[in-house]
C-alpha cells in the first residue's frame, strides 16, 4: 500500500504531466501552423492580438480548453461581461482567464504534492486532501480576484458619482449637449476619479463608433452595475426620449445621492458603538486590566512576603 508522501507525489505527478501534455499539444499545434503560415506565404498569424504581450500560449491553451468544456455562449458571454466589468478589456481575456485558472491549479497541486514528499507526510488521507485543496485554490483563485475588483471598481464609482453628476449639471446649465458634458466631466475625473472617467470616455467613443446615445449608455450600466448609476443612466435616457429638461432632473438627483450619502455616513457612525465592543473587550480592557492591577498585585506580593517572613 502507497504511503501518503509517496501517494501524494504521484496525485501531483500526474497533474504535472498533464500541464506538460497541454504544453506539447500547443507546441504541436504551433508548429503545424507556422509551417502551414509559411507555405501560405511566410505571414505570421496574428489573430490573437496578443502575441505582442508573450501570451498567445495562453490563448492556444485557453481555446483548447474551452473546445473541449461544453460551455454555452451565455456563460462564456457572462464571463466576458464579468472581466469587463474588472477592467479588462482585452479581446482573448476568456481565453487566457480560462488557462490561468487551469495551470494554476495543476502548478499548486503538483507544489502541494512535492511539499509534501519533502516534508515525509505518510498519511495518504491528509496527502490527498492537501493536494486536492491546492489544486481548488489555483482554480477558483483567480474568480475571487476578479470578483473582488469588480466590487473595489464598483466601490469606487459609487463615490464618484455624485461629483461627477454636479459636474454635468454645471455643464448642462452652461449651455453644453450631453455628450460635451460627458467628455468634460470625464476630463475633469481622469486623476481623481479614474474609473468613472473610463467608463465615460469608452461610452463617448462607442457614441462616436455609430451607437445611439441610448444604446451607449446601457452598455456603460452593463459594464458597471450600481444601483445608482443604473438610475442616473435611465433619467439621462428618459428625459433625452421626452425631450424633459435634463439639468433640473439631475440637480434633484444629486441632492437626492447627497441626502442618501448623509443617511448611508449616520448609518456608519450608529454602528460603530457595537462593532468596536469586540476589539474594546477582547483586546482594550485585558491590556487596561493589566496595566491597572499589575502594580497593586507586585505590592500585595511584596506585603504578603513580608508579613510571612516576618512572622
Amino acid at each position: 500500500m502507497l504511503s501518503g508522501s509517496t501517494l501524494s507525489f504521484v496525485i501531483g505527478l500526474s497533474l504535472a504531466l498533464f500541464a506538460v501534455a497541454l504544453a506539447m499539444i500547443y507546441l504541436a499545434d504551433e508548429s503545424v501552423r507556422r509551417r502551414l503560415s509559411l507555405a501560405a506565404g511566410g505571414r505570421r498569424d496574428s489573430s490573437t492580438g496578443v502575441s505582442d504581450h508573450g501570451l498567445s500560449w495562453l490563448v492556444s491553451v485557453g481555446e483548447r480548453l474551452r473546445s473541449n468544456k461544453s460551455s454555452t455562449e451565455a456563460e462564456v458571454g457572462a464571463l466576458r461581461m464579468q472581466l469587463l466589468r474588472a477592467g479588462i478589456y482585452a479581446d482573448k481575456a476568456v481565453e487566457i482567464f480560462t488557462a490561468v485558472r487551469v495551470l494554476l491549479a495543476l502548478a499548486l497541486g503538483f507544489a502541494a504534492g512535492f511539499g509534501l514528499l519533502l516534508l515525509q507526510v505518510d498519511n495518504a488521507l491528509i496527502g490527498s486532501v492537501l493536494v486536492v485543496f491546492g489544486a481548488a485554490v489555483g482554480l477558483f483563485a483567480p474568480v475571487m480576484i476578479v470578483k473582488a475588483r469588480v466590487s473595489e471598481r464598483m466601490r469606487d464609482v459609487r463615490l464618484a458619482l455624485p461629483d461627477a453628476i454636479d459636474l454635468l449639471v454645471v455643464c448642462m446649465e452652461a449651455g453644453s449637449s450631453l455628450s460635451q458634458g460627458l467628455q468634460r466631466v470625464g476630463n475633469e475625473l481622469k486623476h481623481v476619479h479614474p474609473i468613472l472617467s473610463e467608463q465615460l470616455q469608452i461610452t463617448l467613443l462607442e457614441m462616436q463608433a455609430g451607437s445611439s446615445r441610448a444604446e451607449a449608455l446601457r452598455h456603460l450600466g452593463e459594464r458597471v452595475p450600481d444601483d445608482r448609476l443604473k438610475t442616473f443612466l435611465t433619467l439621462v435616457i428618459q428625459s433625452d426620449q421626452l425631450g424633459a429638461g435634463l439639468a433640473l432632473t439631475l440637480r434633484v438627483y444629486a441632492e437626492e445621492l447627497r441626502k442618501t450619502r448623509l443617511i448611508e455616513a449616520e448609518h456608519k457612525a450608529a454602528e460603530l458603538p457595537i462593532k468596536i465592543a469586540i476589539p474594546l473587550v477582547f483586546f482594550i480592557f485585558p491590556c487596561l486590566m493589566g496595566i491597572i492591577f499589575t502594580p497593586i498585585v507586585i505590592r500585595f506580593v511584596r506585603i504578603l512576603f513580608q508579613v510571612g517572613t516576618g512572622s
